[in-house]
């Protein structure tokens, strides 16, 4: 039996050439996003190290608090914001402490080392 009409490569539907457009991404919480978010704690946490003075180095912690309780307003609280809590407020503590440290070792006009 002959078929009358041509047939294009990927034009029927059951077809593993068959594409119907751009595959779907996931939205909202890639990775990259949460690396990023990350990033900028502990950015912050390292500026306000170095910067600040006295108890103010400690103020990024407020950052990632107050970002958690409008995500908890708006969405709920779960295990998972409680974790991504934690690990920025870990990252931010990390930040803040290696400010401190570099900006204590500046005072002390330690010279830097190298290998």
């Amino acid at each position: 039996m002959a078929v009358s009409k041509t047939v294009a490569r990927g034009s029927i539907p059951r077809c593993p050439a068959y594409s119907r457009g751009f595959a779907e991404s996931n939205k909202g919480n890639d990775p990259p996003v949460s690396i990023a978010a990350y990033l900028l704690f502990f950015l912050a946490g390292l500026g306000f190290g170095y910067a600040g003075s006295g108890k103010w180095k400690w103020l990024p912690l407020i950052f990632p608090l107050a970002l958690a309780v409008g995500a908890a307003v708006q969405q709920g609280v779960d295990g998972t914001m409680i974790i991504r809590l934690i690990v920025a407020l870990l990252v931010t503590i990390g930040g803040v402490l290696l400010g401190a440290l570099l900006d204590a070792r500046g005072e002390r006009g330690e010279r830097t080392r190298y290998a």
